[in-house]
């Protein structure tokens, strides 16, 4: 590997943060870091030793330059806060690396550290990526084993995504690299806090947030950093390995951490807009919030992660115009455009007739493999055998509320389409195919709903034909369609385009399944209720409502029957009531909010209302 050289001064200290809690590993640490230096005397160590023995801290303060801040293990408070502390001991250092309490370095490491550094050309350099594993039988080697004698391939950060549904952090990972790979000095998003090794400005000025717990010390501080202005590399060579598998480990125990955590994390990325109340340990002024996400391929708000974000190039052109990447690139697309085609049916089964209403649709459909169901229910009865079009069937309580079996089944879609019936819904002649067509001309924030019943003008719920009867000649019920009106009036149209509207049915819904997972369905309302809510929801995030031109669906039960659940007033009165849609006051999970893009009152002008929040 070739370096430009830098003679870098005997007298020039490295400061070595570790945070260790209740860990049997951290003298050998802390020894392992001296003996294999180049230049022991440039080492200083700023530890926060959370733990009741005190022999192992009378041995730390023993080790020359050495501060110990020592911490109770009931006083504990988290790794984030015990970091927090660890900066606030540096002094004249020039370097900081903040490492774990159970790692082992390898020779030359101090020197070699700092020649990586200034190879980079960049003041505001940190180098960083998950170490290789330095398995149980590498932990009891002598400390100058010869096995630590060279070091070990770098890594690239990648993410596979973000974690479970109500969760904003990423799933960060590290592949390693050949050490001679042309990616060995290139920038990343992500920050391992195990290996993290810098200039001593950049723990002056971006300080961890002690009121995180354990996931703020590297996604949080990866995006604080970058608004500093701050660079994160990746390089092709590593100089201390980790113990990823220990055994006995422990956590500090602190209560409602973990949500507290997640709350304030959702501030920074401004899910919560309050984000005022973070003070110094909010974002940094020389860049904003949406460069990060444009940088790293990803976006907070919606979930998404591009292929930038899971291959960790983040600044590599030449690499994204190699084989292998076009290779990933055309294998990706292709897999997305195949599911892109795929449609998931919700079945909200309160009638004891979700295997009806999957017959029907199949029957109907024209690219029968295509279709998949997921399918709630509070039926006992189980379905067909060799039903292979099934994804998934959940069964719910009787008395189960529509809302409540709906919101739970969007966990399950893909990424292709879904439509979202009851159960007593039966499709018409090629639905799969106008369906789609229909959204496509509606365009990529749309949602295609409809009021279905038999379209003729005389038509009553008793004159519905029967379930097991598959309607072949369509004509009859695409001449008049319903419009819902907002004083929940309906009138017959017959049009020839798709009509816009303000007012979804949660009895037939058909979009991308990306809305649906963007924008959760609230488990708290009735039926009645959450036909109107959602509609708001979805209007003020702006995606638009469009009835059909002709319909693909009939009912055989009044819709009326569906509505179930009980009123939840409160959470009406909190989204119609408020002056401004970032209220304080919300009476419920803020997840079900209306949306940003578009302000409340224009629901009000589309729909030729006057809008009056303390009506």
């Amino acid at each position: 590997m070739k370096f430009e050289f830098y003679n870098e001064p005997d007298n020039e200290k490295i400061l070595i943060e570790i945070a260790a809690y209740l860990d049997p590993e951290l003298l050998n640490t802390v020894n392992s870091a001296i003996i294999q230096a180049d230049n022991p005397d440039r080492l200083y160590f700023s530890i926060c030793y959370q733990n009741n023995d005190l022999e192992d801290l009378n041995k730390l303060k023993q080790i020359k330059n050495c501060r110990v801040i020592h911490l109770r293990e009931e006083e504990t408070k988290g790794a984030c806060y015990a970091r927090y502390l660890c900066q606030s001991q540096i002094e004249d250092e020039k370097y900081v690396l903040q490492i774990d309490s159970h790692m082992r370095f390898v020779k030359h490491w101090d020197t070699k550290m700092i020649e990586c550094l200034h190879s980079l050309n960049d003041p505001k350099a940190i180098i960083t990526f998950y170490p290789q594993n330095c398995n149980e039988e590498m932990m009891k080697l002598p400390l100058d084993d010869p096995a630590f004698d060279n070091p070990t391939a770098g890594g690239v950060m990648y993410t596979d995504g973000f974690g479970h549904e109500n969760s904003y952090f990423l799933k960060n990972r590290c592949l390693p690299i050949d050490m001679n790979d042309h990616r060995h000095k290139k920038r990343n998003a992500f920050l391992s806090a195990g290996n993290f090794f810098t200039f001593s400005e950049a723990h002056k000025t971006v300080l961890h947030d002690p009121e995180m717990y354990f996931y703020g010390d590297e996604l949080p501080m990866s995006i604080r950093l970058f608004t500093h202005g701050w660079n994160l590399y990746n390089y092709g060579e590593c100089y201390v390995y980790h113990q990823y598998e220990r055994k006995n480990q422990k956590f500090s125990p602190v209560k409602d951490a973990m949500p507290n955590e997640l709350k304030r994390f959702k501030k920074l990325i401004k899910i919560d807009p309050n984000d005022k109340e973070l003070g110094e340990f909010g974002l940094g002024t020389e860049r904003t919030l949406k460069e990060y996400e444009e940088f790293a391929g990803i976006e907070f708000k919606t979930k998404a992660v591009t292929m930038k974000a899971e291959l960790g190039e983040f600044d590599n052109e030449e690499f994204c115009n190699t084989i292998s990447y076009l290779q990933y690139k055309e294998k990706e697309l292709n897999k997305k455009k195949n599911q892109k085609n795929k449609i998931d049916i919700i079945i909200v089964d309160l009638f004891d007739q979700y295997q009806e209403c999957i017959d029907s649709c199949i029957y109907t459909s024209k690219s029968k493999d295509d279709v998949k169901f997921i399918v709630g229910t509070t039926s006992k009865k189980k379905p067909k055998k060799n039903n292979s079009n099934i994804k998934e069937i959940i069964y719910f309580e009787e008395g189960k509320s529509y809302s409540e079996i709906l919101s739970n089944l969007t966990q399950y879609l893909g990424n292709g389409y879904v439509c979202i019936v009851d159960s007593s819904v039966r499709f018409l002649k090629d639905w799969d195919k106008c369906l789609p067509d229909s959204l496509k001309k509606a365009g990529k924030n749309a949602v295609i709903t409809s009021w279905i019943w038999r379209g003729t003008k005389e038509t009553d719920y008793k004159d519905f034909i029967p379930y097991n009867t598959v309607v072949k000649d369509v004509k009859e019920f695409t001449e008049y369609l319903p419009v819902l009106k907002f004083n929940e009036e309906i009138e017959m149209s017959a049009r020839k385009n798709l009509y816009h509207t303000a007012f979804i049915s949660n009895g037939f819904i058909f979009t991308h399944s990306k809305i649906i997972k963007k924008i959760p369905f609230d488990p708290s309302l009735n039926y009645e209720e959450q036909n109107i809510i959602y509609s708001l929801r979805l209007w003020t995030n702006g995606y638009d409502i469009y009835y059909p031109v002709s319909s693909h669906a009939y009912r055989i039960e009044p819709e009326e029957k569906l509505n179930n659940g009980v009123h939840n007033y409160a959470v009406v009165n909190a989204l119609f009531g408020k002056k401004n849609y970032h209220s304080k006051n919300l009476v419920y999970d803020y997840k079900y909010d209306i949306g940003d893009e578009r302000p409340l009152w224009t629901f009000y002008e589309f729909i030729n209302q006057d809008y009056d929040p303390y009506k």
